[in-house]
């Protein structure tokens, strides 16, 4: 399942990195206020919120954003390392830092391409907090970022690149999710999925 949803984001977040290659972007990578729970999740890792925040991510022009070199300072070492291609056919590395199995946050991943930090997200266990369906549907489009964190917590995945976010919330035990989309840290669409398929 967590291969599953990984990749899912992957390609949803492959459908825009430097797509935009050319064109400029106004907004820089913007950070939601957190809620402590996510803090929490993330102290149990041994990696702080804060450290996972302090890693940036590129514009899509390849301008600002933390370097490999900071990446892996921040980080240490990755569990796993693979090959990923970018919408534009372009050849890209995915690391991933496999944490504890006591750990709430099961994997931290970020994307890598000339040195620079593309995307970056997490996923926590399947314990995270359950999200009814009813209250996503609820969720108008150009709902913010930050009033989304703020009313469903932290989310079981989150992913996010320049000017685009995701994240994936559990709806119930039985592997019902949703992916939204945000772009310019405003709700722009909602799938509901299954975390198994």
């Amino acid at each position: 399942m967590k291969k599953l949803l990984k990749i899912t984001l992957a390609t949803f977040a492959c459908l825009f990195i430097l797509s935009a290659c050319g064109k400029q972007q106004s907004n820089e990578n913007k950070k939601p206020l957190q809620v402590p729970s996510l803090s929490s999740a993330f102290d149990t890792s041994g990696i702080s919120l804060q450290k996972y925040d302090n890693i940036k991510v590129s514009s899509n022009q390849l301008k600002g954003g933390s370097s490999k070199e900071s990446l892996m300072k921040t980080l240490g070492k990755p569990y796993h390392t693979s090959d990923t291609k970018l919408t534009n056919n372009q050849n890209a590395k995915e690391y991933t830092w496999q944490l504890g199995n006591d750990a709430k946050i099961k994997y931290i991943f970020a994307i890598v391409y000339k040195d620079k930090i593309l995307s970056k997200g997490y996923q926590q266990n399947t314990s995270s907090k359950l999200v009814k369906k009813e209250t996503i549907k609820d969720l108008k489009n150009g709902t913010s970022y930050n009033e989304v964190i703020n009313k469903l917590g932290s989310p079981l995945a989150e992913q996010i690149s320049d000017g685009v976010q995701f994240l994936t919330y559990q709806n119930d035990k039985n592997g019902n999710a949703v992916n939204l989309t945000f772009k310019n840290s405003n709700l722009d669409n909602k799938k509901f999925t299954t975390l198994n398929g």
